[in-house]
């Protein structure tokens, strides 16, 4: 499957070992994408409402802001990579 030729050709999930029960992390996820782009430091994270994919972030320590560095645009492509690495996350903590 891809979303406007963009297909995810890999995907590594490593989770985290719960160390600190209020520590919301639970994993990072790396995406290639086309085979031709990497994405590192995706984070899965345990909401209220559930985990959900978090995208890359800087943070700006003097200005206590932080800026997305990569995200994707478009509902249906953030949709198809949310669904594929929260489900290789279950698969791989099952």
């Amino acid at each position: 499957m891809s979303v406007n030729g963009i297909e995810i050709t890999e995907i590594q999930v490593h989770p985290l070992k719960k160390t600190d029960t209020g520590n919301h992390l639970e994993a990072f996820a790396r995406v290639i994408l086309n085979g031709q782009l990497c994405i590192n430091s995706i984070r899965v994270v345990r909401g209220k409402f559930g985990p959900f994919v978090s995208y890359p972030r800087e943070y700006n320590r003097k200005e206590g802001k932080g800026y997305q560095l990569c995200y994707p645009i478009t509902k249906p492509l953030q949709s198809y990579l949310s669904e594929r690495i929260l489900h290789q996350w279950k698969t791989v903590t099952a």
